[in-house]
């Protein structure tokens, strides 16, 4: 498994584990720390970020090994070092979807306790705030809250269209979901061409996270006010089914026969392969779409910020990545685990992470010049998407949540069931997760 292809490195791989080998050119000048572990899973960005550690390597000498699972492997892994005596791991690579559960248990240590001196640089975009929770209040909160994580993979979803295509009719990207149909249904001509492919399957968290676009583009949310603790469920509303309507209709009629059966990786292949002219993905996918080793249509994919309903916002789903350091280690890990975390976050380093193929969470990286290059392109569409991308929960009972909603969406979209039933059934069992766990809750009346 070759990651570095950009520099001709690769990392050494063996049960799952990805020893990262830096060359330690500057190890002479630079302070010297112990070698950290690093738990992160397999993703379409962990060949940049791979890059960006041996990069680090390279610099400082400092020794950094990469254990790389499957994304459920991950987060069990990381829910075992944190209970256990000592962790395994220096440096946690939490999702933005389960994140709650690391902060609201109390297993992180917060970063300014390591060094009083650390602040999130400037330009790190922030995401919801989401670094930063308040033990007393349980609530994320950049005002009172200890500064708990750094981010490190943006994972915005973005609209990806055949340019090239657009270009030949004469359209711009669309805007709203009803242009997004039209245009889908005038590229339709299957099996040669789909006009959108979309994510369906049941997993962790997948056809939720694709879904959830749709729900607050039309105005609706899965609770009430979850800023302010009012967990009233209210997926089972008139946006609620709008959305899902919307949702369903486009794989009926510009998609393939099999979309709730197809899976991430599933979108991305439709795409490099010429027979998608739309679909939405989490911005890490950019990377392969024009490599000509995966792709046999380089240089005509483009981006957009995801459409929205008449009247509504673009609410990319935000499903980034955030890096936290164990309580449970001993000091000596934690300082070396916050040094490459305050080397990750400067602007140069940001950089160039994005020139080695990664996403950087950065806006010195997304305004730089390297952002104006034509092969760069997605860039300028982060530029808008970052500051709208919107989290699912805060909560740590979302796998609860997520698979009561992976099963409900998954049937709706195969037929199994109605839109209005999986609604419904779905909204009464939030509703019981919610209120087993103690929060305020109830649900909208059933839709009819």
């Amino acid at each position: 498994m070759s990651f570095r292809t950009v520099l001709g490195k690769s990392l050494v791989v063996a049960s799952s584990t990805v020893a990262v080998l830096g060359m330690g050119v500057l190890a002479a000048a630079a302070q010297s720390q112990p070698p950290i572990n690093v738990v992160i899973n397999q993703s379409p960005w962990l060949e940049g970020f791979a890059s960006i550690v041996e990069e680090y390597e390279d610099e400082t000498g400092n020794r950094v090994s990469l254990d790389v699972n499957p994304y459920a492997g991950s987060l069990e892994k990381q829910r075992n070092a944190v209970r256990s005596d000592k962790s395994e791991f220096d440096l946690l690579i939490v999702n933005g979807i389960f994140y709650p559960e690391m902060y609201h248990g109390g297993f992180l240590e917060p970063l300014t306790k390591i060094d009083p001196d650390f602040e999130l640089d400037p330009q790190i975009y922030t995401y919801g705030d989401t670094p930063w929770f308040d033990a007393e209040t349980k609530t994320v909160n950049r005002e009172t809250g200890d500064l708990l994580t750094v981010p490190v993979n943006p994972n915005i979803t973005l609209l990806y269209y055949r340019k090239d295509l657009y270009d030949e009719k004469g359209l711009t990207a669309p805007e709203t979901f009803e242009e997004l149909l039209e245009n889908a249904k005038l590229f339709h001509n299957p099996p040669e061409m789909y006009g959108i492919v979309q994510r369906a399957s049941r997993a962790a968290v997948s056809v939720t996270w694709d879904f959830f676009p749709y729900i607050n583009g039309y105005g609706g949310s899965f609770f009430q006010d979850e800023s302010i603790g009012d967990y009233v469920v209210t997926i089972n509303s008139e946006a609620g089914r709008k959305a899902l309507e919307m949702y369903i209709t486009l794989a009926k009629e510009a998609g393939p026969e099999n979309t709730a059966s197809l899976t991430q990786g599933d979108l991305i292949q439709f795409l490099v392969t010429g027979k998608a002219a739309h679909s939405v993905l989490p911005v890490a996918a950019w990377a392969q779409m024009d490599d000509p080793n995966k792709s046999i249509i380089p240089g005509k994919i483009d981006y957009a910020t995801l459409p929205h309903a008449d009247g509504f916002a673009s609410t990319p789903a935000l499903g980034h990545w955030l890096a936290g350091i164990p309580k449970n280690l001993d000091d000596a890990q934690k300082v070396a685990a916050l040094e490459f975390l305050k080397w990750f976050q400067k602007p140069e380093t940001q950089i160039a992470y994005a020139e080695l193929g990664g996403a950087p969470v950065s806006s010195a990286a997304y305004e730089s010049d390297f952002a104006e290059k034509p092969e760069n392109r997605y860039m300028l569409a982060m530029r808008t998407a970052s500051p709208q991308a919107k989290g699912l929960w805060t909560i740590p009972e979302g796998a609860e949540i997520a698979a009561i909603t992976e099963l409900g969406l998954n049937r709706a979209v195969a037929g199994e069931i109605t839109v209005v039933d999986a609604l419904n059934s779905m909204a009464k069992d939030m509703e019981k997760v919610l209120s087993d766990a103690g929060y305020k809750t109830g649900r909208l009346p059933d839709l009819k």
